[in-house]
């Protein structure tokens, strides 16, 4: 029997929009959204993975600081310029994230390289990121959803390009990929039922990695 017949395989959904689209937030939001209310999960996290020490890298960091500082009502967030989630500590990070949210929603940011054309562009996939796997490293795979953001060109040397990739770029696409948490975080916030959420456990903790 074909597995494309199997009535519970998870239908691959990808949408992808570059941040000087138009109706970048509305469209990329709304399609966020609907992937946090077909979740039967009531509590929202978000792992933004990569590094300060690179420009490219630090995608993830500089928009999960960005979010700290709007203070989201329906989502907690996970790796920032402060406490990054990097290839050194993300295993024993995440192992501490899914003890202190079993059941949570997890979408997964960070940064990619790509073709040129794409550069600029987000990608919205309900499939599970695949953390260093241009650069041939061995991470476990993040969550039940991803953001992923095209900082610069793919080639023969990714780690340099990666280093050299301009600060503004990724400052840019950070602040643009904000908005979609912004504006799916406003439209839970207008529905009757609250989504629930929950301190991040390493604050209130005082753990530090």
């Amino acid at each position: 029997m074909s597995t494309n017949l199997w009535p519970f395989k998870k239908r691959v959904f990808s949408q992808r929009m570059h941040i000087d689209e138009q109706d970048f937030t509305e469209e990329l939001g709304n399609a966020l959204l609907s992937q946090c209310q077909r979740s039967s999960s009531k509590e929202l996290v978000v792992a933004c993975i990569g590094t300060d020490r690179s420009t490219g890298d630090a995608l993830g960091p500089i928009l999960g600081s960005m979010l700290i500082e709007q203070n989201l009502h329906h989502f907690t967030v996970y790796g920032t310029l402060a406490e990054p989630l990097h290839a050194v500590n993300l295993e024993t990070r995440l192992g501490i994230i899914h003890l202190a949210h079993p059941n949570a929603f997890l979408i997964a940011v960070d940064a990619c390289l790509g073709r040129q054309v794409n550069v600029g562009s987000i990608t919205l996939s309900n499939r599970t990121l695949k953390p260093g796997a241009a650069m041939g490293k061995t991470l476990p795979e993040v969550g039940d959803c991803s953001l992923t953001g095209v900082v610069n060109v793919a080639g023969l040397m990714d780690f340099h390009t990666l280093q050299s990739t301009r600060l503004h770029e990724v400052m840019c696409m950070a602040e643009k990929m904000s908005t979609l948490f912004t504006f799916a975080d406003r439209h839970l916030q207008q529905e009757q039922v609250p989504l629930k959420k929950h301190t991040s456990l390493f604050k209130k903790k005082g753990m530090s990695f």
